[in-house]
């Protein structure tokens, strides 16, 4: 762990995540066990992209709603499995994998979160007190484990998001978990902080904790002709090793977004703040509506009220906005007591100012002021086209 001194105007809560990059003489021989060819670039990152970079696990809190019994083959299903291989060609509309059964609590018991916390440890008693008539956990206590091949446990995020938890031990104690663990918290570890596809959780970072001025190293370098990435301690040590490009892709992108998009900045801050609980960080491939002469972000409405656009080149254009997007899709809750709970979401839409190429020479006016919205960036000139955001109910 670092500490910046050359950014003492920032304060510990200028939330910032990667920086520009900066050739550097540096000795990789008790990193890496081959030669390294040259330039060696280094990056400043954050703690929050320490966070997202690392492929260790993460332990978050999540909520058991339920679970998927997997039931025994019975003896007619053995019997078919036998007719198969003897008669691999006949169909039989009764085949069928084994019975699968989804045990869910239908009541959803909230936290009490009144002002005065004795109060809702008074409530906490009650539902104690309650839960051995919950007839969802009478129907757990009466399953046959016998007749069970495996059990796995029914978890729900706050956005109601439902996915499975494997567990580890005989029936028996997965049982003894689940009914022990339903409608409760629990601790749940994930491989690491992205999960696939672009999706990053993040309620593993105590944005709480952040500070500006620490910073780490990431270093890039060329070995067998291929980019490699490492994340460095302030020992000049291995931290870990980023295997996957995109991910410090998906670092520049987060910075520019927070530099250009005040909505995502002050997203972001409220968690840091304490007023908001972070749920995930989303880097999605394309918007779920293209952009037409019709249907235009801010920027170019505000600009074709300057300059004397007609039908023709506003849809041209509008065809363009639809390449080189790169989109930033952040969803956290606000802390109130006085309503339920919301789920926000702020997507903030960059373009690359290559797209607009074509344009460069027929409409020189309008690609000038779309430039001076695009600073440069290791991944391009990238500029804010869109922010939007929303919420709902959870």
């Amino acid at each position: 762990m670092l500490v910046s001194k050359n950014n003492q105007d920032k304060t510990t809560k200028d939330i910032w995540i990667i920086s520009e990059g900066r050739p550097v003489h540096l000795d990789l021989s008790n990193v890496c066990n081959q030669p390294v060819s040259k330039p060696v670039t280094e990056y400043k990152i954050s703690e929050f992209a320490m966070y997202l970079l690392n492929p260790n696990p993460i332990t978050i809190e999540e909520k058991v709603i339920g679970c998927r019994v997997k039931y025994s083959e019975n003896s007619s299903g053995i019997v078919r499995k036998l007719v198969k291989k003897l008669f691999p060609n006949k169909k039989d509309a009764s085949d069928s994998p084994h019975p699968i059964e989804e045990i869910i609590a239908t009541i959803k018991i909230m936290p009490p979160s009144f002002q005065d916390n004795e109060l809702n440890m008074h409530f906490i008693k009650i539902n104690e007190l309650l839960r051995p008539f919950d007839p969802v956990l009478k129907k757990l206590s009466s399953l046959d484990i016998k007749k069970i091949d495996d059990i796995t446990a029914v978890c729900e995020d706050i956005g109601n998001n439902r996915y499975q938890l494997n567990l580890q031990g005989s029936l028996q104690e997965k049982l003894n978990y689940i009914i022990n663990s339903i409608s409760r918290r629990v601790k749940v570890v994930f491989n690491k902080a992205y999960l696939s596809n672009g999706l990053f959780e993040v309620r593993g970072f105590n944005f709480h904790l952040f500070n500006a001025l620490t910073y780490y190293r990431l270093i890039k370098f060329i070995q067998n002709g291929q980019a490699r990435y490492c994340v460095l301690n302030a020992d000049y040590q291995l931290k870990y090793w980023v295997n996957d490009d995109e991910l410090v892709k998906f670092m520049h992108i987060l910075e520019q977004s927070i530099k250009t998009d005040p909505r995502l900045k002050e997203a972001i801050s409220s968690c840091m703040k304490g007023d908001a609980k972070p749920l995930k960080l989303f880097f999605p491939q394309k918007l779920d509506q293209s952009y037409t002469e019709k249907y235009l972000p801010l920027t170019y409405r505000d600009v074709f009220d300057t300059y004397e656009i007609n039908q023709v080149e506003k849809a041209s254009i509008a065809s363009m906005l639809n390449n080189h997007l790169s989109i930033v899709s952040f969803n956290y809750i606000p802390r109130s007591e006085a309503e339920r709970q919301k789920m926000f979401i702020n997507i903030s839409v960059l373009h690359d100012i290559k797209a607009l190429e074509p344009i460069k020479s027929k409409l020189p006016l309008l690609y000038s002021e779309i430039n001076k919205k695009a600073p440069p960036s290791d991944i391009g000139k990238l500029y804010l086209l869109d922010s939007m955001s929303g919420y709902q109910n959870v």
